[in-house]
């Protein structure tokens, strides 16, 4: 009795895995699939804008009074509370004066000169951010990515239980012994991270989202977005200094950097606030990241020291570890899916991890259709809708972003409603892979063609990214511009890779077998 209750439990827990494991399938894989791309969004945003063209040097005498004082003087820009987002400040080698009411004034570091900012004119790499988020349909899509998170992360409790509990044989023979196979193993190596940043991404979607009724009820019915009852303990605002309106002389803010540096000298300088500035109360907020503190801040919990603008002195010191324990938990799991401060090393182990989780779910929808697939075998061909769904949206969408990655340089910059037009055609030719995969009876065919063409229109964006910037990969190499280089290096790299699986990939069910009983 016993034996039977353990077999139907497995049994259960196996068709429990298989239908959640494909309903979820597709979202999970869009997510990921973006979300690689996020993983190097601030190379991206760079390559993406002509005005970050330009030589990098590690330029610490920057004349900040003579870029300051004309912004200061000029009675359209708010003169209080202006932010300076220092070069290098999320791998973007500008620096930024601007203030949250008006639009940015972007500079050069090594020129000191003005820059044409192309402003929201050029949003690829916030574009690849939102649909990774599920961002497109606003806050259901938040909801409804938060929720396939957290089937995901049942999905992988249930798959260690079923690994434990049942007998697999791993000595695979057929097509799909060998997808169950890898699908297993690789889900298995790659549990523990995939495990971590399932969990982050559903505090993020779900945790702020969806807790309006959770807010409600703290509040006593008061509040209903989460976000204001906590904001005061993750970002709390600082004491509003009254100006007296005396003019006082300010010391330079290379000076002020410098005193800052004697202070916390951990502290990598990355946005300066300037408050009451040119009056006797002025003081500067000089805000960081701690590298010797991963995980621990970045996000909300960022570093800060508070100096009079006038003498110098240190009004305050705000360190990592000065906050409180749940803003440091907060901190801590967001690093883990934001990857705040990290190098290209990490960021490429995390995208071979994230590269291996697709796979994982392709080789699960396969498996889920070979199983299908082989109540018709040498009757007729294998023709069904979740077959072709899947090819549209886990292999189209190749197609679609390299035609994205395109049109970013296609597209003329100053051309009206240039976002709207760019995200039409990305959507659109999105959607013409799926009656594309309906025509073309054969599968294998269709996921060739589509594979060719992406991998083909990947290497010419790089191209024509040469070609429009001006700027040769030797020439990126010599000018110390890196982010726009690995850019450019991934995505011939990514064109190349889908050109060979095209090539190798068998042309019908028949190669197939073939292809996957070898040893």
């Amino acid at each position: 009795m016993t034996q039977n209750k353990s077999k139907a439990f497995k049994q259960r827990l196996l068709q429990v895995h298989s239908s959640v494991g494909i309903t979820v399938s597709l979202l999970m894989y869009i997510s990921i699939f973006f979300g690689i791309f996020t993983i190097f969004s601030p190379y991206i945003h760079v390559w993406e804008k002509p005005s970050r063209h330009f030589e990098i040097k590690h330029n610490e005498g920057i004349d900040y009074t003579s870029l300051l004082s004309p912004i200061i003087n000029d009675p359209s820009f708010p003169n209080n509370n202006v932010i300076i987002k220092l070069p290098e400040f999320k791998s973007d080698p500008t620096l930024q004066i601007t203030h949250r009411f008006v639009d940015a004034k972007v500079f050069n570091p090594n020129t000191e000169k003005e820059l044409k900012d192309e402003g929201v004119n050029s949003q690829l790499s916030y574009f690849l951010n939102l649909m990774h988020q599920g961002q497109p349909i606003k806050f259901y899509g938040r909801i409804i990515y938060g929720f396939v998170a957290v089937a995901v992360m049942f999905l992988i409790i249930g798959g260690i239980l079923l690994l434990l509990y049942s007998q697999f044989n791993n000595n695979a023979n057929n097509q799909q012994s060998k997808f169950s196979t890898f699908h297993r193993k690789i889900f298995l190596w790659i549990s523990i991270p995939l495990l971590i940043v399932t969990i982050s991404g559903a505090l993020m979607n779900i945790g702020y989202k969806g807790g309006g009724l959770l807010a409600y009820l703290l509040s006593n019915g008061e509040e209903s977005n989460i976000y204001k009852l906590v904001k005061p303990v993750l970002s709390p605002n600082e004491e509003i200094l009254k100006r007296l309106n005396i003019e006082a002389k300010m010391l330079p803010i290379g000076v002020l950097l410098n005193k800052a540096r004697n202070v916390n000298p951990e502290l990598i300088f990355e946005e300066l606030i300037l408050l009451n500035w040119k009056d006797i109360t002025a003081r500067i907020q000089i805000i960081g990241y701690n590298p010797t503190k991963p995980f621990l801040n970045g996000v909300y919990n960022r570093p800060k020291i508070i100096l009079n603008a006038v003498d110098g002195s240190v009004l305050k010191n705000v360190k990592v570890l000065d906050r409180q324990w749940g803003v440091l938990l907060t901190d801590a799991l967001y690093f883990l899916h934001l990857l705040f401060g990290v190098g290209i090393l990490t960021k490429i182990l995390v995208l071979i991890t994230m590269i291996f989780s697709c796979f994982g779910i392709g080789f699960g929808v396969m498996l889920w259709l070979e199983k299908r697939a082989k109540k018709f075998d040498g009757k007729i061909v294998f023709y069904h809708w979740m077959g072709k769904l899947s090819l549209a949206i886990m292999i189209g969408v190749f197609l679609a972003t390299a035609i994205l990655f395109n049109l970013q340089w296609i597209l003329p910059f100053d051309m009206n409603n240039r976002i709207l037009v760019q995200e039409s055609i990305f959507y659109l030719s999105w959607l013409a892979t799926l009656p594309w995969s309906y025509f073309r009876i054969n599968s294998y065919i269709a996921a060739k063609e589509f594979l060719f063409v992406s991998g083909i229109l990947f290497i010419i964006s790089s191209l024509l990214h040469c070609f429009v910037s001006g700027f040769t990969y030797f020439e990126l190499y010599q000018k110390n511009m890196m982010s726009i280089l690995w850019v450019d290096i991934g995505l011939v790299l990514l064109g190349c890779s889908l050109l060979f699986t095209a090539y190798i990939l068998p042309k019908d069910r028949m190669g197939a077998k073939l292809f996957w009983n070898k040893k």
